[in-house]
């Protein structure tokens, strides 16, 4: 994939330096040069100089051309300008805003902007290491939608299929011996396996209780 992305500050450039790694094009603008020297002299990709919300500038990364568009700075103006520009003059196929401040997020949802928080995910992270054994949130796709690890303790179910239909969930991969390994369908469940699993906050709270440990709910 061709991807172009504004801010290089540390979320930026970590996440510009594994793409590069990955094999993608990318090519990154940031207004700064301290901030584009972050990336190191390992960077595979394009690195520019220029107001991120320039069109000129986004030409120069080749935002014509993109397959992905990145609005990764810390000013959630310039985020959402650039995003617009992205989607509704260069037609970028996908594009995807970080969200600074989560107070705002109703601009970005009213303006139809995909968009992600590290700010709400990492809360989100946080809280159910604290207030739900058995589980360990990895990503937010939504309001009510989480991709979790679970850890199995109770031999209750044989296969990745009958978890999947028992709690409208979908396991993609399985952890077990130090390794983690794809999901098939078929795939053997075993005690002491962890599971990655999509499924919403109601199925996952079930889950759990079936296959790992009680829910620990905090209550004033």
């Amino acid at each position: 994939m061709y991807i172009v992305m504004i801010g290089c500050g540390r979320l930026g450039s970590m996440l510009a330096r594994e793409l590069s790694d990955e094999g993608h094009d990318v090519a990154i603008i940031d207004s700064l040069q301290d901030n584009l020297d972050r990336l190191g002299s390992g960077f595979n990709g394009n690195r520019i100089k220029g107001v991120e919300i320039d069109n000129d500038t986004l030409l120069d990364a080749g935002i014509d051309n993109a397959d992905v568009f990145l609005a990764m700075t810390s000013d959630d103006n310039t985020n959402i300008m650039a995003s617009q520009i992205a989607k509704d003059i260069f037609r970028v196929p996908r594009v995807i805003a970080r969200i600074f401040d989560p107070s705002r997020e109703f601009i970005y949802s009213k303006l139809g902007l995909e968009t992600i928080s590290p700010t709400q995910l990492g809360a989100k992270i946080v809280k159910s290491r604290i207030l739900e054994e058995g589980t360990d949130i990895l990503a937010a796709l939504d309001n009510d939608i989480a991709v979790v690890e679970i850890p199995i303790i109770k031999g209750k179910y044989k296969t990745v299929k009958e978890i999947e239909e028992a709690y409208s969930c979908v396991i993609s991969s399985i952890f077990r011996d130090g390794r983690f390994k794809i999901a098939s369908r078929d795939e053997e469940i075993r005690v002491e396996d962890k599971i990655i699993c999509t499924v919403n906050e109601r199925n996952k709270h079930k889950l759990v209780s079936a296959v790992s440990k009680e829910m620990i709910i905090w209550r004033q």
